[in-house]
């Protein structure tokens, strides 16, 4: 690596980490049953719609592949657990009386669940080193806290526009590689309704619904945009290395309202500026040959990522154990039609599998999500279910 490319990088990664700003702007991440069940992002994995995310570099290798919608629920937290609380409410038990149940109090002196819902806005394309897409994600996050619980929700509408470019640098024949750079530009807004109550408040409020009451909550309008950019190797179909700075550049707007109501009537906003981290990440993706079994067996991959590399300089104060950053992933297609996924990310593992079905696909992934610092801190886990329609 040059002197040159070592100086670039250190301004790159100091600038992120010393840009005064009021906030951390979390990046929004749209739920991939895919990329769940392979352990995260891959820097390295170029063959989908799903490189938009991952590394504009990708955007050479992969596609074409056109995208025209798609249905991807991520349920997340004790879904059933609380699925059966609301059959009891349901079948006519007294939701006071619920709470003092031991069990039920277990439950919520500390719960995060939710879900998000990736769609019906997934149009995009990728191919022939273009790659363009339009998404949205709709998230209801539900969080308890205390032995008396205090309840926050969490209503948020996400919208992101992403497109770039991906070229290929003429290497030797004899080298038997390919190298490919990419950069892309993202531009995107995010509306979010915060309610917080004591239990007993939030019972009292949905037994007499008002829409005064959902009004009066405080409402926050995020737009920002963000550069992305990376590099992805290949030698002779095998082996390949890839390199992702995700949010090279990411400034945010941030416009807090006392109510709905304000935000309405376009009364009251207060502003604030903050950054969406910066996200070094490398990976490796091998790819075997398995000879007279690519009959029924095709399209093996095997990853490994380490990713945020740098968490510990661009944002200290939510750096993770380094245990937490890897990520590894292994595919195979069986007979063209159904492929199984496996992995490892976030200190948990993930299992999965897609059905091809031509017109659509349809994938089911069950992984971990740590929400601490730590392994085994928070545990969370997912259940996602997606429909693509990808051509």
């Amino acid at each position: 690596m040059s002197r040159l490319t070592v100086v670039a990088l250190a301004l790159l990664i100091s600038s992120a980490a010393v840009f005064a700003s009021d906030f951390t702007f979390q990046p929004t991440e749209f739920p991939s049953s895919r990329t769940d069940a392979l352990g995260g992002m891959h820097a390295a994995l170029a063959d989908d719609l799903s490189v938009l995310f991952s590394n504009p570099a990708g955007f050479r290798a992969a596609g074409p592949q056109f995208s025209v919608t798609e249905f991807t629920t991520d349920l997340n937290g004790p879904i059933f657990s609380l699925a059966d609380l609301g059959f009891r409410v349901a079948g006519g038990a007294d939701p006071l009386t619920l709470l003092t149940e031991a069990d039920v109090q277990a439950l919520l002196t500390s719960l995060y669940t939710g879900a998000t819902i990736n769609g019906p806005i997934a149009l995009g394309y990728i191919g022939n080193g273009l790659g363009f897409g339009l998404f949205n994600a709709t998230t209801a996050q539900f969080t308890t806290v205390g032995t008396v619980p205090t309840v926050s929700i969490e209503l948020r509408e996400d919208l992101m526009f992403i497109a770039g470019y991906g070229f290929r640098i003429p290497l030797p024949d004899n080298l038997q590689s390919t190298l490919d750079v990419g950069f892309s530009v993202k531009a995107f807004t995010r509306t979010s309704i915060d309610w917080s109550e004591s239990i007993l408040s939030f019972i009292s409020a949905l037994s007499s619904p008002s829409p005064s009451t959902f009004l009066g909550q405080p409402f926050t309008l995020d737009v920002g945009f963000g550069v992305d950019t990376g590099v992805l190797y290949n030698w002779n179909r095998l082996l390949s290395v890839g390199i992702a700075v995700r949010n090279l550049y990411s400034p945010v707007s941030r416009t807090t309202y006392a109510a709905v109501t304000d935000f309405t009537s376009g009364t009251g906003g207060t502003k604030s500026y903050g950054f969406a981290p910066l996200d070094l990440s490398a990976g490796i993706l091998f790819t075997p040959q398995l000879g007279f079994l690519q009959d029924y067996l095709s399209a093996p991959k095997l990853m490994l990522d380490y990713g945020d590399i740098v968490d510990f300089w661009t944002h200290p104060d939510t750096a993770t154990n380094p245990l937490l950053h890897l990520g590894l992933g292994a595919e195979v297609l069986l007979l063209d039609v159904l492929a199984l996924r496996g992995g490892f990310g976030d200190g948990y593992f993930s299992a999965g599998f897609g059905l091809n079905l031509s017109a659509f696909r349809f994938d089911l992934t069950m992984f971990g999500r740590e929400l601490g610092l730590e392994p085994g801190q928070r545990p969370n886990y997912n259940l996602v279910v997606s429909l693509l329609f990808r051509y």
